[in-house]
């Protein structure tokens, strides 16, 4: 079976090695880093189709909200702070009242933000929507690659959110996790901080096992991280999900007292292995899958 990885890989080669002056941060990230004049410029895409990355009978402002916030992770996952955005929007509707609460959503998000909507196109189909975010950071580049044997793993917040919520939507209950699933909030101040001392991050979309497992490979490392030390919503007991669009970081030990606080959850350590061996009940689990696939 055809996976998402498999068709990633098919145009890995026609952007490998590809980093030079201007190029900072190429494929294999979160985002892509270009250098201007006086800043490096970040930027990243990010595709939400209707069925797969939002039900079928979303409101258009969530869908929207959402579909931004989604792509804005990433920036977050390499310290950037976010400047601009541009939106292509495929859609079958024909009533112009949809269009307008979509267009709702991108106001509301881009003024919580901070940010400017630059551009965009629009065509008629299956509702699908191709966010393109662009921000800025300074020499403190947060990347994927760069863990190493005995440093500290760390996530932000809680896990499972966006799991209970679409749950929730789905049993047709309101709660709080359904307004994290449709408006999950990023964690730019978070961001900033940490990348003054991580060694590595990226952002939980497709879950804590596939994610962490990026890191492990870019960096060439394994990782041991604990069930009981990680914070998971009740009903949740599952790492593969996604949605959750907290970050995972490593640091090195040095650096352990500047994340003693509640905003950040110390859950495992870097290993010299390949693997990530999660612990539960002191006892070592058998992963059976990683994480989201869109092609799954």
């Amino acid at each position: 079976m055809i996976s998402e990885s498999d068709i990633l890989n098919c145009f890995q080669h026609i952007v490998e090695d590809k980093e030079d002056n201007i190029v900072l941060v190429g494929s294999g990230d979160d985002a892509a880093v270009i250098k201007s004049q006086n800043k490096n410029l970040v930027h990243s895409l990010d595709i939400s189709k209707i069925h797969t990355h939002f039900p079928n009978n979303s409101s258009p402002e969530d869908i929207a909200y959402r579909s931004v916030a989604v792509a804005l992770s990433d920036l977050a996952a390499m310290g950037a702070k976010p400047s601009f955005i541009t939106v292509g929007l495929t859609s079958n509707k024909k009533d112009l009242n949809w269009y307008e609460q979509f267009t709702k959503g991108i106001e509301l998000i881009i003024n919580e933000y901070q940010i400017k909507l630059v551009g965009g196109d629009i065509t008629f189909g299956e509702i699908n929507v191709c966010v393109n975010v662009f921000g800025y950071v300074d020499e403190n580049i947060l990347i994927r690659s760069n863990a190493k044997p005995g440093d500290n793993i760390y996530i932000t917040g809680q896990l499972g959110r966006g799991r209970k919520g679409l749950m929730d939507w789905s049993n047709g209950k309101k709660s709080s996790f359904v307004q994290h699933y449709f408006c999950p909030k990023i964690s730019f101040d978070k961001s900033k901080y940490i990348s003054e001392l991580a060694s590595s991050c990226i952002d939980i979309s497709d879950g804590l096992l596939k994610d962490l497992g990026s890191i492990c490979k870019l960096s060439k490392v394994g990782a041991k991280i604990f069930y009981e030390d990680i914070p998971i919503t009740n009903d949740i007991d599952d790492l593969s999900y996604g949605d959750d669009y907290e970050l995972c970081f490593t640091c090195p030990k040095i650096y352990k007292e500047k994340f003693n606080k509640k905003d950040f959850f110390l859950i495992g350590k870097i290993t010299q292995g390949k693997n990530i061996e999660l612990i539960k009940d002191n006892i070592s689990v058998d992963l059976k899958k990683n994480g989201w696939d869109s092609f799954e």
